[in-house]
């Protein structure tokens, strides 16, 4: 499964897993600093942990698109997580919401890989 792009889709265990050890770095991030440097965190120091703190928002937001897409959502309503309480409520909901059961257009469903998407069957007509 992807990690860096948002191709594809993520079942419910793996993004809570995923997420849940991205904010456990997001704190270790935020924490190292202060318990390095007592008295004054150097400027370079912050600028440094300022970049984690981005590549790890960038991985939760693909984490958040992958998980979208396997609710046959578009990544646009990702959009909504910019709304202050309804983000807590989308974030929290994309973690107990069943995925789409089969493929769907962004792909197989990797909890069930057995199901296939119908295919076209030709039937012989006999003409008399």
């Amino acid at each position: 499964m992807a990690f860096f792009t948002a191709a594809g889709r993520l079942r419910r265990r793996t993004y809570f897993l995923r997420v849940l050890a991205l904010y456990a770095l997001a704190m270790l991030v935020y924490a190292l600093p202060g318990l390095l440097y007592a008295v004054q965190v150097p400027s370079s120091v912050a600028l440094l942990a300022l970049g984690g703190f981005l590549v790890i928002f960038y991985l939760v937001l693909i984490q958040v698109l992958l998980r979208l897409h396997d609710l046959n959502l578009s990544s646009w309503w990702s959009l909504i997580m910019l709304l202050p309480v309804v983000s807590y409520i989308l974030g929290g909901g994309l973690q107990f919401v069943q995925g789409t059961i089969g493929p769907n257009r962004f792909g197989l469903d990797s909890k069930r890989p057995h199901l296939l998407p119908p295919a076209v069957t030709v039937v012989d007509l006999e003409v008399n």
